[in-house]
């Protein structure tokens, strides 16, 4: 039979509801179970179009009796299925090729460092905080490092990461200057342009504090009580991911929620992107949007991010399995079906083929990437006795775990 495609729309807009009292239904066949009733003129959240169905099918989320629903709903009952319909045959498939056009962003060059070898403990001991997100920790090791070379521009240059990555913008980029003017390095001036263009753009000047989370908001999409939410929300689904992963909070999540317009200038995200996390969570807002239960699924989905980050480094398509798995989502049985056929036929990468940075890649290979990763994190808990706090304390396990999976992803 002819592959299908599945192909996913992370930031599309809602649309809406057509026909009242319309079923929600578990997969796309009229014989599949009704999850929940739609009412006309409700709107819903697009997530994937399921292509080689009689019509196309989507998969949607809605909000039915104030509870996040999700389920399929066919082409002729969604308004403004035409455009998406639209876009998604504009689009190359994704399966015209063997793997997604992505791979490690390129790396900066690294910081040109001056200090005598006595001190190199400490500077690894700084990267290893750095690397699990312990900013202030990280921050107050180089400052110590700073009162006996105070001139070491590799130094300055570190301080001015840590502090940057510790929401303190104005120490990062007096560090970066004072780098800069002991000496001259492109990779320190790439980092102070981007704090000098965070500085400009960022508009979330507000702050809400939690007892692990720093909240800064932009007043123009949220007010001092919905921050107040927000903060309480992201402590409970931390409370409930935490246990899971096993991860800490030494240093306050910095959060941010800003327009579409800031989050897109600011982090550079792809189109398709609904929040990022790069150390910092970034969450678009419109106006003075309520907390609904989709908004509390993309902080969940962040935070497992920012947890795992906390624990070491994993590849991509961990990170995004377990993302959207810790979030609440599961794989349906028709987007397994289509994962394993693409699988079998040899049109999908291995697992370490999907490379680190989805960020360059198209709508339609971000949908084969988050399918085929969250298929995999749901083979892993359905298969694998070794259990996921075991795998975050035991990292050489993965390579075992991971062809494990591609094997089963082909059977």
């Amino acid at each position: 039979m002819p592959g299908m495609a599945v192909f996913l729309f992370l930031a599309a807009a809602s649309h809406t509801i057509k026909v009242d009292h319309h079923p929600l239904r578990a997969g796309c066949s009229e014989s599949d179970a009704v999850v929940a009733r739609l009412e006309a003129g409700q709107p819903v959240q697009v997530k994937f179009s399921l292509a080689g169905e009689a019509q196309p099918c989507f998969l949607v989320w809605a909000t039915v009796d104030g509870k996040a629903v999700q389920g399929y709903v066919p082409a002729s009952v969604l308004a403004g299925s035409e455009e998406f319909e639209r876009e998604r045959r504009a689009a190359r498939s994704v399966e015209v090729a063997a793997s997604p056009e992505t791979g490690p962003a390129p790396a900066a060059p690294p910081l040109k460092l001056t200090l005598p070898a006595k001190s190199l403990p400490d500077f690894e001991r700084v990267n290893q905080l750095l690397a699990r997100n312990q900013n202030q920790q990280a921050l107050g090791m180089v400052e110590n490092l700073l009162r006996r070379w105070p001139r070491d521009p590799g130094l300055l240059a570190l301080a001015g990461l840590a502090a940057y990555r510790g929401d303190q913008l104005g120490r990062a980029l007096q560090f970066y200057k004072e780098s800069l003017d002991v000496q001259p390095d492109p990779a320190v001036e790439r980092m102070y342009r981007q704090a000098q263009r965070v500085a400009a753009l960022d508009k979330s000047r507000e702050a809400t504090y939690g007892t692990r989370f720093l909240l800064r908001y932009d007043g123009t999409v949220a007010d001092a009580a919905l921050a107040r939410v927000i903060v309480s929300v992201l402590e409970e689904e931390f409370a409930r991911i935490q246990p899971q992963l096993g991860c800490r909070t030494d240093d306050r999540i910095v959060t941010i929620v800003q327009t579409r317009e800031a989050y897109a200038r600011i982090t550079g995200a792809a189109v398709w992107s609904g929040a990022a996390y790069d150390g910092k969570i970034h969450i678009p807002l419109a106006d003075q949007l309520q907390i609904s239960p989709q908004m509390r699924q993309t902080f969940g989905h962040e935070l497992v991010h920012a947890c795992l980050a906390n624990i070491g480094p994993w590849p991509t398509w961990l990170h995004e399995g377990l993302a959207q798995k810790l979030s609440g989502q599961s794989a349906h049985p028709v987007l397994r079906q289509q994962v394993r056929e693409l699988a079998k036929a040899g049109k999908l990468p291995a697992l370490a083929g999907l490379g680190q940075n989805w960020n360059g890649m198209s709508p339609q290979q971000a949908a084969l990437a988050y399918g085929l990763s969250l298929v995999a994190v749901d083979l892993f808990f359905e298969h694998n006795g070794f259990g996921l706090r075991n795998l975050m304390q035991n990292p050489e396990q993965l390579k075992g775990i991971q062809d494990d999976l591609d094997r089963r992803l082909r059977e």
